[in-house]
């Protein structure tokens, strides 16, 4: 997940406050429709294998979606790397505290790391966009795997819409070295990196890019322009909600024929 202007600001927000870390993991397991398709990727993940499996989990930023993992340690173990050790320090501390111990954070890049045949499920979210070698990311990942093992990506399309971006521009501070993937492109760097079975469906569709719009671009967009936002947010989230919810249903139950995004699962076969 790359680093952004307000997100130093609101990082370290959640790193002086655990009630408020807490709170920010609820509400976007509950809102974000990005959140919502993770969470039920990871829930199919936990039905695959009795055991316990091990969870690579590259770029995780400020550790929401680490939240999801929390209450399954019977089910999974996740090493979380990223490059921002300040928001590896952050979240380590806050698990830790926490008591959640299946769960390690630690400052890492994913195309310098090698650990292979080790995990059974990897996990690039929002993450390859702002790689400038994509190819030798999926490739790492790839060798990280067991046999079998399941890449999970998610990622902006080539669908994504020009305009949109503007609502976030000078939010993201991280290079961003491309818009988004068509699937034969990624289905195509997933099998030179190794991969032979791929899911792949859009999401975002017409519902999810109204849900992102209230959850996301307009608040990035206006807590960009004046930092009063806030204090006005709590009473915009509050009359956003009922929306949302509705928005996000609609996108996870609805089949897209194009989508702002795309959700991969890539397999390493045995």
């Amino acid at each position: 997940m790359p680093a952004s202007c307000n997100t130093d600001i609101f990082a370290d927000a959640l790193g002086k406050h655990s009630r408020f870390r807490k709170a920010y993991i609820l509400l976007t397991r509950s809102l974000l429709l990005k959140n919502n398709i993770i969470r039920k990727e990871i829930m199919l993940c936990g039905r695959r294998k009795s055991k316990v499996q091990h969870v690579l989990y590259a770029g995780f930023g400020m550790g929401q979606l680490l939240g999801l993992f929390a209450r399954q340690k019977s089910k999974f173990n996740v090493l979380a790397i990223d490059k921002n050790s300040r928001m590896v320090a952050q979240s380590s501390n806050y698990y830790k505290d926490e008591g959640v111990k299946n769960i390690y954070c630690r400052t890492g890049d994913i195309l310098s790391f090698h650990q292979p045949k080790t995990f059974d499920l990897c996990m690039a979210i929002n993450l390859l966009n702002y790689i400038e070698d994509d190819r030798l990311a999926l490739k790492n990942m790839y060798e990280c795997l067991k046999k079998p093992g399941m890449l999970l990506v998610f990622n902006s399309s080539n669908y994504a819409d020009e305009r949109d971006n503007k609502l976030t521009t000078n939010v993201y501070k991280d290079k961003r070295y491309r818009n988004g993937y068509s699937l034969i492109e990624l289905k195509a760097k997933l099998r030179e990196a190794g991969f032979s079975k791929m899911k792949a469906r859009y999401v975002y569709g017409t519902p999810g890019v109204l849900s992102w719009k209230l959850t996301t671009g307009w608040p990035s967009y206006m807590v960009k322009t004046s930092r009063l936002f806030f204090l006005i947010l709590p009473f915009y989230s509050v009359i956003c909600i009922p929306f949302v919810i509705l928005f996000n249903f609609l996108d996870v139950t609805l089949r897209h024929k194009k989508g702002k995004c795309i959700v991969v699962k890539a397999f390493k076969q045995s």
